[in-house]
């Protein structure tokens, strides 16, 4: 994973966000770096350290601070973005304030890993039962979380900031000390921000094309018109934020010649439509790699849906990715070679 030092923050975050958030990016990264500028201004070394998650809908961001203290926004949202069901591509930071330069706000960002961060977060997070209150005058009231509950919606006007705190502060300082001296050291490449997100504008292509691979695995026989087709659904929302550039790109990651896209009238998903020949011929190749692995002449690679394989011969997307990519490579090297066909029809 990577980790970009004394980076414009602003800047850096929204080259992050134009490739993954498709909606509602630009009011949502106001509001992060709103939180940013606020936690830059705290004494609490503890506030200045944040997650910030992009996923294709809109940007998230909370103090590490709150993420550790249970049934808070923060808990709650970091649960949810972790959760092994989620298909969402989502692209995770941990953020370190560093303070103000020119009017400009910089800060460390270290490449996060959502789904082991919840598990972290689930193990270590301490009891929260109270809030505390600043008015726009300075002064501060704590009062039982419950209360707050109850009064937020009428004295929101009176209020300034809040926080909840944690029923054992000795705690928590703790398990963020031991995130930051322990569990992020030495485990990243550094990098900047440019190099960065050119790979994750890389993996982008990658990650929606084994989401077509995976909805295509799991069919045992053609779902398409007359039986001739297997048809696999790209999610609305990528289909209406990508251009036929992108869409390209992402069917180059495939491992067939022949691949089309259709939008029909009254649906908000696009249809991947790869012919029956095509599939059953990937898996015939499937077949040969994993027989010449019962003969043992290689490593497992992949297997046939239709078998199904032990755990560690199932049927390996990354590797599917590899082949696509490596093909479309050699399309782009030699123009004589026939291309996919990737028509739309709109």
């Amino acid at each position: 994973m990577d980790r970009i030092d004394n980076v414009d923050l602003r800047e850096a975050l929204d080259a992050i966000a134009r490739n993954n958030t498709y909606f509602h990016r630009e009011c949502d990264l106001g509001i992060s770096l709103e939180q940013m500028e606020r936690a830059e201004k705290q004494k609490d070394y503890l506030e200045k350290t944040l997650i910030w998650i992009s996923y294709p809908s809109g940007i998230d961001c909370y103090t590490e601070r709150e993420v550790f203290q249970e049934n808070t926004r923060g808990y709650n949202g970091v649960l949810y973005h972790g959760k092994d069901t989620q298909s969402d591509r989502t692209l995770t930071y941990a953020v370190d304030i560093a303070g103000v330069k020119d009017g400009r706000l910089f800060g460390s960002l270290y490449e996060t890993d959502i789904r082991d961060y919840a598990k972290g977060v689930h193990a270590n997070a301490t009891p929260s039962n109270t809030v505390r209150i600043y008015d726009a005058f300075g002064s501060e009231t704590v009062m039982p979380r419950d209360e707050f509950n109850r009064r937020y919606p009428l004295d929101l006007a009176k209020m300034s900031y809040w926080r909840h705190e944690p029923d054992d502060p000795g705690a928590l300082k703790a398990v963020l000390d031991d995130i930051w001296n322990n569990s992020r050291d030495g485990k990243y490449a550094k990098r900047d921000i440019w190099a960065h997100t050119s790979r994750i504008y890389d993996e982008r292509d990658a990650f929606y094309a084994g989401e077509i691979l995976k909805s295509l695995n799991q069919l045992r026989e053609p779902n398409g018109p007359d039986k001739q087709f297997y048809t696999a659904s790209l999610d609305g929302r990528i289909a209406t934020a990508f251009g036929p550039e992108q869409l390209s790109r992402i069917l180059d990651k495939l491992p067939f010649n022949s691949v089309e896209l259709s939008i029909k009238k009254g649906r908000t998903d696009m249809q991947v439509i790869v012919p029956r020949d095509e599939i059953r011929l990937e898996r015939l190749n499937q077949d040969d790699r994993f027989a010449a692995v019962k003969g043992g002449k290689e490593k497992p690679t992949s297997g046939h849906p239709e078998e199904k394989p032990s755990p560690l011969e199932k049927p390996s997307i990354l590797e599917a990715l590899k082949q696509g990519a490596e093909k479309s490579r050699q399309q782009g090297n030699n123009n004589d070679k026939p291309k996919k066909s990737k028509e739309m029809e709109m």
